[in-house]
């Protein structure tokens, strides 16, 4: 099961792609109906745009389905977001300011006619229907990416001075953004306790052992062995033995 952070990111990633494949297909249409003039200088510069960040997005989304590891780490991902926020920055800023937006379709026949006709399904306001359909859809993608990048990145220096400093080499896919984290492990017993512990336990389960090793190693004039207790005598040095 997916984190919830990769399903909002497939979604973010997802909606992106839609939004580029439709601003690519009225580039297209543009491409194949308008003259390239100054005023339509726009179409080839969509096309590119387009055709660059359905690429990124797919390496993208493709990597984080192998079933081995990811080979995007952070710090690629957010570059990739900065050149995609780039290109749908410029082409948004060059939608927004250009004058195609308000300008008038004429149809001929041919190049060396001069008197308009009328095309089925294509017209001026078709035209610029179409043309704020594409600013729009650019300036969403701009939005969203941006959005993005600054969320990831956000997180990324959060887990850098917080939790982990290799964040920037591991997969977005496979770094626990919002996992509990362990906050810190119990000292380790050190050498010297140990032994103090096994030293203690052997003089409280045989301390006559802990003697006569004593006896034996620092005080080499003791005898180890325990002397036999004396056999009790009477005053003329007979042994006495008890009545039977």
């Amino acid at each position: 099961m997916p984190s919830k952070f990769n399903i909002f990111r497939t979604c973010i990633y997802g909606v992106v792609f839609i939004w580029t494949v439709i601003c690519l297909a009225i580039a297209a249409h543009f491409q194949s109906l308008l003259v390239i003039t100054d005023l339509t200088r726009f179409v080839p510069f969509t096309i590119f745009v387009c055709s660059v960040s359905m690429l990124i997005l797919i390496i993208l989304l493709g990597c984080s389905m192998v079933r081995t590891s990811n080979p995007i780490s952070t710090r690629i991902e957010l570059g990739c977001l900065g050149l995609l926020g780039t290109f749908w920055l410029a082409l948004g800023a060059f939608l927004a300011s250009s004058d195609s937006e308000n300008a008038n379709v004429e149809c001929y026949s041919s190049d060396a006619e001069t008197s308009p006709i009328d095309v089925p399904g294509f017209s001026t306001e078709t035209y610029q229907a179409q043309y704020r359909v594409l600013e729009a859809f650019s300036l969403f993608n701009l939005i969203l990416i941006l959005a993005f990048l600054l969320f990831l990145l956000a997180l990324a220096v959060k887990h850098h001075f917080r939790v982990n400093r290799n964040v920037w080499y591991i997969a977005v896919t496979e770094y626990p953004w919002f996992g509990k984290t362990m906050s810190k492990l119990p000292a380790p017993v050190s050498s010297r306790s140990r032994s103090r512990g096994k030293t203690y336990d052997e003089k409280a389960s045989a301390p006559w052992e802990n003697e006569t090793r004593r006896g034996d190693s620092r005080y080499p004039g003791w005898s180890a062995q325990v002397p036999a207790p004396a056999r009790a005598s009477d005053k003329y040095k007979r042994d006495a033995s008890p009545r039977r």
